[in-house]
Parts: structure tokens; C-alpha cells; sequence
């Protein structure tokens, strides 16, 4: 009879007990919500939880609210951080192009430099040229005027003895002339 009331004594603690917990709101966290993101679950007083998660931190709201405080500002440093390398970044990219085009100019002034250096080199060979050509027709104006000076001076010397010569003859002329007469 004692095995009897104790059976029937369990079995209605048992029902009570079953009854209560049933009329409770369980709530199960699955092991899944670990690895979730966002807001963690708000406990409500008066509910029961069952965590199925390796671990559960508890956390009052202000403290919550301070860490969500810092999280924030850490999202909004890393925005920041993010801005800065993109601004970076983009002088980086524009310092790259400046720099190709300075190249490129560069280039064509070196290019525009090998043109005047040659257009330069082939006006100097010209103009040594006509200066050796002038030098050339100044030997032979040289040497044709000393010709023409030495032609002249044989031409005076020449008309000098041919006025002695006329200048005797006609002294021998009146001489003879006045002998014979």
C-alpha cells in the first residue's frame, strides 16, 4: 500500500509540477543563436528560458547601452578610417595620372629638345659652309686683286717708258731734224 500512495504521490506532484511549468511561457534559445548578428533578446521577468547555446552572458541595459555605445562609435571610426583610405586612395590615383602625364610631356619636350638639337646642328653645318665658301671667294678676290695691282703696276711702269721712249724719240726727232736742217 505504501508503494501505492508513493506512485500516486508522485504522480500527482508530478502533474502539478507539469501543470505550472506548462502555464509558463518557455522560451528555447537554439544553439544557432550564437552565431547570430544584430540585438540580443530582451528577458522578460516571469519567463523561462532554455539556452541550448555553449554560453550566455547576461548583461543589465545600461551596460548593454554602453557597449552598443562603443560598438557604434567603432563602426563610425572604421567609416571614418574607410573615408580617409578612399580619399588617400583617390590623391594616390590622381598623383599616378598627374605623374604619367608630366611623364608624357616630358617626353615630348625631350622629343621637341631632339628636333631644335638637330634642326640646330644642320642650320651650324650650313653656315659653316657658306662661311668656307666665303673664305674661298675671299682668297680669290684676294689673289684677283693682287693680279689686277700687279697688272696695274706694269701697265704704269709699261706707259712710264713708253712716255720716255716718246719723250727720246721726239728729242732724237728734233735733233736729227734740226741737224738736217
Amino acid at each position: 500500500m505504501k508503494k501505492i500512495v508513493l506512485t500516486l504521490l508522485i504522480f500527482s506532484v508530478c502533474k502539478v509540477f507539469c501543470q505550472e511549468i506548462d502555464s509558463l511561457k518557455v522560451i528555447e534559445i537554439q544553439e544557432s543563436y550564437a552565431n547570430r548578428l544584430g540585438e540580443p533578446f530582451s528577458v522578460k521577468k516571469d519567463s523561462l528560458y532554455i539556452f541550448r547555446t555553449p554560453d550566455v552572458f547576461l548583461v543589465n541595459k545600461k551596460s548593454f547601452l554602453a557597449i552598443k555605445n562603443v560598438y557604434q562609435s567603432t563602426i563610425d571610426q572604421d567609416k571614418m578610417t574607410k573615408e580617409l583610405v578612399e580619399k588617400y586612395t583617390q590623391t594616390l590615383r590622381r598623383n599616378i595620372d598627374l605623374e604619367r602625364q608630366l611623364n608624357i610631356n616630358f617626353t615630348k619636350s625631350d622629343s621637341l629638345d631632339q628636333i631644335v638639337y638637330q634642326k640646330t646642328q644642320a642650320t651650324l653645318s650650313n653656315t659653316h659652309k657658306a662661311l668656307d665658301y666665303t673664305i674661298n671667294s675671299l682668297d680669290k678676290a684676294t689673289n684677283s686683286l693682287e693680279l689686277v695691282e700687279k697688272a696695274t703696276k706694269r701697265q704704269r711702269r709699261k706707259t712710264v717708258f713708253e712716255k720716255i721712249l716718246i719723250g727720246v724719240a721726239g728729242v732724237g726727232a728734233g735733233v736729227l731734224l734740226g741737224v738736217s736742217l
